[in-house]
């Protein structure tokens, strides 16, 4: 069996996108072996996750996503800009296009210019409420200590949840650091973990620990809104943050509470997959 794909990015985090809009392609219940087996860089394409493109009753078109380790996740900021792409490219939609997630319909500005595409985002209105993150207390300020350094979380749920930890440098372990955080009683969820660097007025550094990735990845879109919203609550800058990242930049913008990610995404690579030479043992 033939499975046709596309290969996409944003920032660096990459995605294999699935075309279901005309029915369904991979069986519901073999989605988590297939994600796990297509996503794996050396048996399969390699991917931080999989996107399905699905037909919505509710929007122009449903998203779901899925981390490399097969968990199903609410939401990706990097992903839904990729997904938003390609639904306007094939024709399914035109901009801006409304997208059904797991945590309800996101409205993106899909546009092209002579840098590439871009897609602007309504991110909907952080949430900092520990039962709406969750978190089993209050972790805004929160002192921790991790291997022997001390670190002070901020937490807050951007469509996942993050914590956003502020650093001088990077003189550390941030796969190990951060999946210790990750892992912690506080947050019975599991938690994305965002380590972040001031580079200037209103422009941040961040380096994320994705929970279903379990490995740093060189962007994370909901980190991203993540940083500035805390930033911004925190007093650190204004209503326009520049998010510098190890995949290139987004720009997070507020308009009253809420949110608005932007940022590329690029399309790379087409083709198709050879689903019975599928290694699903990996």
């Amino acid at each position: 069996m033939e499975i046709k794909f596309a290969k996409m990015h944003g920032n660096g985090n990459d995605f294999v996108i699935i075309d279901e809009f005309q029915g369904e392609v991979v069986k519901e219940e073999e989605k988590p072996k297939f994600v796990r087996a297509i996503a794996h860089r050396n048996f399969g394409i390699g991917a931080d996750g999989v996107i399905f493109v699905q037909k919505s009753k509710v929007a122009d078109a449903k998203f779901r996503y899925f981390n490399s380790d097969g968990s199903e996740a609410e939401m990706c900021g990097n992903g839904i800009r990729c997904f938003s792409r390609y639904v306007v490219e094939e024709g399914y939609a035109k901009s801006p296009v409304k997208v059904e997630t797991l945590v309800g319909i996101y409205e993106l500005d899909v546009a092209r210019n002579e840098e590439g595409w871009w897609v602007k985002v309504d991110m909907g209105t952080p949430k900092f409420d520990r039962r709406e993150i969750p978190a089993k207390e209050e972790v805004w300020g929160k002192k921790v200590k991790v291997d022997n350094r001390g670190f002070e979380i901020y937490a807050v749920n951007t469509g996942v949840p993050h914590a956003v930890v502020f650093v001088e440098d990077f003189d550390f372990d941030v796969v190990k650091i951060g999946r210790a955080i990750r892992m912690s009683e506080l947050f019975p969820e599991g938690v994305n973990v965002n380590f972040v660097k001031r580079e200037g007025k209103d422009a941040f550094f961040v380096r994320t620990y994705e929970r279903g990735v379990e490995n740093e990845t060189l962007s994370c879109g909901t980190g991203s809104v993540a940083v500035a919203a805390v930033v911004r609550k925190l007093g650190f800058a204004d209503d326009k943050v520049v998010i510098l990242t190890r995949g290139g930049k987004l720009f997070v913008e507020f308009e009253g509470e809420r949110a608005y990610l932007i940022g590329g995404a690029a399309r790379i690579a087409e083709g198709k997959i050879r689903a019975e030479e599928l290694n699903y043992e990996v």
